[in-house]
């Protein structure tokens, strides 16, 4: 059986996602100008934790799992 979780913290998150998205022009010219002095890794991804009223990054990985099986060894 499944525990049927519920959060009280829906409205936040909502919030939260909004101005994320309403600054996306903001954080892509960023991205943009740190690239052009900055070369970016080849590959990356970065665990987020999300506290309800915040976004956190816990981790950024260069290489992720699953990247030993391109190859037979």
């Amino acid at each position: 059986m499944v525990p049927h979780l519920v959060t009280a913290l829906t409205g936040p998150i909502n919030e939260l996602e909004q101005r994320v998205l309403d600054s996306m022009p903001a954080i892509e010219r960023w991205f943009r100008l740190e690239w052009m002095e900055h070369t970016p890794p080849f590959y990356s991804s970065v665990d987020i934790r999300n506290a309800g009223f915040k976004l956190a990054p816990v981790d950024t990985n260069l290489y992720p799992s699953g990247w030993q099986n391109l190859t037979p060894a």
